[in-house]
């Protein structure tokens, strides 16, 4: 009999979902919320936000970016795919208000448990960005034609735009013009956090804050006032890999 007992307790533990990270079969819808701030207050166009020691004012027009290969990981190493390409515009035009958007996208049928971490490709990756628009359905994030630079063969990954007043004294001289586009300045970033997918449990929120954006790695401001705007020149990203290299810090993901 006491055999019998062991043999059930051990059976018990065997299928208690305690036991697995990832529960068998199950899946829920998961969301995850895209936010833009500057200095940690939610984007407003227009608005002038101080920049750089000297405080200068700085408004942005437009942000908006792609983002590849989005994906759960797990504690194994391997991961979950939510989604191959995403076009997120937090600067939509006949927006009904100048604060920035923060699209809530719902991604179907990810298996439930714990997972270790988030991983997002900044802007179009290789295996996408050697196609254009025509290759695509109409609805596809892909099939914009505003967002594709025939020139240089490439999506643009990300379009910030804005103006700045490099003198200080209430007129707006600079335009700020950053289009960033082409293989060599496609990141991938990893971000090591708890992320909980069952039913019923909150999603994740994926901030990007533009102040961090354009702040180097020493701390110091990038200077707008000289380089405020990417190149035309296919083989001169050096603006671009700046402003694509800072997204890891401008990126915060939480839960």
């Amino acid at each position: 009999m006491k055999k019998l007992t062991f043999v059930f307790a051990l059976f018990v533990l065997a299928v208690s979902p305690g036991c697995h990270e990832h529960d068998e079969g199950l899946t829920a819808d998961f969301t995850i919320t895209y936010k833009s701030h500057f200095d940690g207050e939610q984007l407003t166009k227009y608005k002038n936000y101080p920049y750089g020691l000297a405080g200068i004012p700085l408004q942005f027009t437009r942000f908006s970016t792609y983002l590849s290969d989005i994906e759960l990981i797990k504690a194994d190493g391997s991961s979950h795919r939510l989604t191959e390409i995403e076009y997120i515009d937090f600067t939509p035009e006949n927006a009904s208000t100048d604060l920035s958007a923060t699209p809530a996208i719902t991604y179907k049928n990810v298996p439930e448990g714990e997972y270790t971490g988030l991983r997002i490709g900044y802007g179009v990756k290789p295996s996408l960005n050697a196609k254009g628009p025509a290759d695509f359905d109409n609805n596809h994030p892909l099939a914009k034609e505003i967002e594709y630079w025939s020139g240089w063969n490439s999506y643009i990954f990300t379009k910030i735009e804005g103006k700045a007043d490099s003198e200080n004294n209430g007129s707006l001289d600079i335009s700020l013009l950053y289009h960033c586009g082409s293989d060599a300045v496609y990141k991938v970033f990893e971000f090591d956090l708890p992320i909980h997918v069952h039913t019923g449990e909150p999603g994740i929120a994926v901030n990007f804050d533009l102040e961090k954006i354009f702040t180097m790695d020493d701390g110091s401001y990038y200077d707008i006032v000289t380089n405020f705007y990417t190149s035309n020149n296919p083989n001169d990203v050096v603006v671009a890999q700046v402003l694509m290299h800072n997204f890891e810090k401008a990126a915060t993901v939480t839960q």
